[in-house]
C-alpha cells in the first residue's frame, strides 16, 4: 500500500486538532464526511491512481483504516449507518454493505450532501430536488428552491440552499425567514449548510454577496457571513461585516450548542452556545494551507470530525494535496 498515514500531534491553542493525513504520491482530496454511533469515520472523495482520477472511500475506526476496494467515480458525499455505507457520484448512489458494494441510478442528479436517519431512511440533495432511500428503493422528491446540504435530528429533516427547507413528512416546504438586508438589488443570500440540533434548536448558515467596485474603482465581489438560528417559535438573524467570509460549515456539538466553521479555506471555527460565539483556528500542518470540506458529530457525543485536504501554502491547486481529518471532543 503506497499511502502512508501521519497521525500530527503538533502543539496548538485550538482544541481541534489534526487527527490524520494521507500521504500518496498524487492528489488525495476527502469531499464528505459521516461519523457512526460505534465510532467509525467514514470519508469520501477523490484520488489519483495510476494517472487517474477516481472515486474512493476511507473508514477510520480508532487507529484502524481501510480503504474500500472498487473502482468509483469521483465522490461527493457520503453517509453512513452502523450496517452500511453510503457514497454518492454522478447521478448514481453506491452502498457498502461490508463485503461488496451495490448502485442504484438516481436519474439526472447530483448529491451535494447527504444524511442518514435510519438504515431504511437516508436523504441526498442536489439543486431542485433530493433522493429518499426508503429501506427497497430511491425515490425522487422535489424542492421549491435549491438545496445543498441536508441534515436531520428531533425526527425532522431540514435542507438548506436558496432557502430553507423542511420536510412535512410528505413534501418539502420553504420556510418563511425573518427579511434579509441586501445591500444591492443583485444580492444574493445563500445557505451553504444546515445543523438540526433537535426538533426546536436549528441553525442555517451561509452568506450575502454582491458584485461593486472597492476603493480604485475596481470590480469586486463583496460578502457577509450569514445565520440563521431557530429556537422553536422564531428565527434569530446573524449578520457579519463586509468581507467577512461566509460561513460554510454547521453541525452541533453535543453541547447544546454547534461549530460553525467560517470560510474554506484555512477557516476560522467558531463553537456558539446561545449567543456566545467563541472562535477558534482550524490546525494545520507547518507550511500547509487547509481546506475544510465537512463536519460530522458522532451521535451521542461531543466529538466532531472534519475532512478537506491540506496542501502547501500559497498553492491551492498543488499536485500534493492531501485528504485531511480533523477532531475535537
Amino acid at each position: 500500500m503506497r499511502a502512508i498515514i501521519a497521525v500530527l500531534l503538533a502543539a496548538s491553542a485550538s482544541p481541534w486538532q489534526v487527527a490524520q493525513v494521507v500521504h500518496s504520491p498524487g492528489d488525495d482530496v476527502f469531499a464528505d464526511v459521516a461519523v457512526t454511533a460505534d465510532g467509525t469515520v467514514w470519508s469520501a472523495g477523490h484520488r489519483y491512481a495510476n494517472g487517474r482520477r477516481q472515486g474512493f472511500v476511507q473508514s477510520l475506526k480508532g487507529k484502524a483504516r481501510k480503504t474500500l476496494p472498487g473502482r468509483l467515480p469521483e465522490l461527493s458525499a457520503v453517509a453512513a449507518t452502523t450496517s452500511r455505507v453510503w457514497a454518492f457520484g454522478p447521478n448514481r448512489a453506491y452502498a457498502w454493505n461490508g463485503r461488496a458494494w451495490t448502485s442504484w441510478s438516481l436519474g439526472t442528479f447530483h448529491a451535494t450532501d447527504a444524511e442518514t436517519v435510519s438504515a431504511r431512511d437516508v436523504w441526498a440533495v442536489g439543486g431542485n430536488t433530493s433522493r429518499r432511500w426508503t429501506g427497497s428503493s430511491w425515490k425522487r422528491h422535489p424542492v421549491p428552491g435549491a438545496a445543498q446540504a441536508v441534515d436531520a435530528g428531533g425526527g425532522q429533516v431540514w435542507a438548506a440552499g436558496s432557502g430553507v427547507f423542511h420536510w412535512s413528512g410528505k413534501a418539502w416546504r420553504k420556510v418563511k425567514l425573518p427579511a434579509i438586508p441586501l445591500p444591492t438589488e443583485d444580492a444574493t443570500a445563500t445557505f451553504i449548510d444546515v445543523a438540526v440540533v433537535s426538533a426546536r434548536n436549528v441553525w442555517a448558515v451561509g452568506g450575502v454577496s454582491w458584485e461593486g467596485a472597492d476603493a480604485e474603482g475596481d470590480d469586486v465581489t463583496f460578502s457577509r457571513p450569514l445565520a440563521m438560528h431557530w429556537n422553536g417559535s422564531r428565527w434569530r438573524m446573524t449578520l457579519g461585516t463586509t468581507q467577512g467570509q461566509p460561513y460554510t460549515e454547521a453541525e452541533p456539538d453535543g453541547k447544546g450548542g454547534v461549530w460553525i466553521a467560517q470560510g474554506g479555506w484555512n477557516p476560522q471555527l467558531w463553537q456558539v452556545r446561545g449567543t456566545s460565539w467563541a472562535s477558534t483556528p482550524l490546525p494545520r500542518p507547518t507550511g500547509y494551507d487547509a481546506s475544510l470540506a465537512a463536519v460530522a458529530r458522532r451521535p451521542g457525543t461531543s466529538q466532531v470530525w472534519g475532512a478537506g485536504f491540506t496542501a502547501p501554502v500559497g498553492d491551492p491547486d498543488d499536485p500534493g494535496a492531501n485528504a485531511t481529518l480533523w477532531r475535537v471532543s
